[in-house]
């Protein structure tokens, strides 16, 4: 794999490696970015991963862009070669179709197969998280099976409920908070996925997300259990 860095502005830094979603690319800029982080350079402030790049923010009162660069190259040069951190996958539990998922038959239509087809497919691998952004707590993931892979809404919707679990094109994810939005909601996770006094998500960029079907009395229970603060979110060995 090949990289380049530019500048952005006069306090950032881009590591671009290519213009497309791949997994294994994405996987190496976290890589990359664990090893910037790891290093505690004085001036870097946090990294910031996109599909194909990485953004390193400096204070630019403790150095120049030039200084920068120099710094970061033989880090990433050393990440480049490093074997990749390993993944923390989480367990989502999901309630597909009905009032959770207003969206599930046009996506079956879409894709010919029945709703139940669409669930099987939906729940038959793992995400991974490319990064975070849009809305806190909300995780840019990918990729679904082709068949299923329907371009998001003409027109979005007001307010999507929070926990909300949708698809745009090759993507998916959840609505961490109710909000606007134009992705095709198939389901519903009863998780509390962003609380405003722990703004700080449980799931991170990186990490893998594997979606589990429930039925609406086990959405009932897990949402009860969210609200007594007796769930704990559950990771997969």
């Amino acid at each position: 794999m090949d990289y380049r860095m530019i500048p952005v502005g006069d306090q950032a830094v881009a590591i671009e490696m290519g213009t497309t979603i791949d997994p294994a690319v994405n996987q190496r800029l976290q890589t990359i970015g664990q090893a910037v982080l790891a290093a505690h350079l004085p001036m870097v402030k946090t990294v910031i991963p996109g599909y194909a790049t990485l953004t390193v923010t400096f204070n630019g009162q403790m150095a120049t862009t030039e200084m920068v660069m120099k710094k970061l190259t033989p880090l990433i040069d050393a990440a480049m070669q490093a074997k990749l951190a390993p993944h923390q996958t989480w367990l989502i539990p999901v309630c597909y179709g009905g009032e959770f998922g207003p969206d599930l038959a046009d996506v079956a239509a879409f894709a010919k197969c029945s709703a139940e087809e669409v669930i099987a497919k939906h729940t038959s691998r793992d995400y991974l998280i490319y990064f975070m952004g849009f809305l806190p707590g909300f995780a840019y993931m990918g990729s679904v099976v082709d068949e299923i892979a329907m371009p998001r809404l003409a027109e979005p919707r007001l307010e999507i409920p929070a926990g909300s679990v949708g698809i745009a094109g090759a993507q998916t994810g959840f609505y961490p908070v109710a909000s606007p939005g134009g992705w095709r909601i198939i389901g519903q996770t009863p998780l509390k996925l962003y609380d405003p006094a722990h703004p700080q998500s449980f799931y991170h960029a990186g990490d893998l997300i594997r979606f589990q079907a429930v039925s609406a009395a086990e959405f009932a229970t897990i949402k009860q259990a969210v609200a007594a603060g007796t769930y704990q979110p559950k990771g997969v060995a």
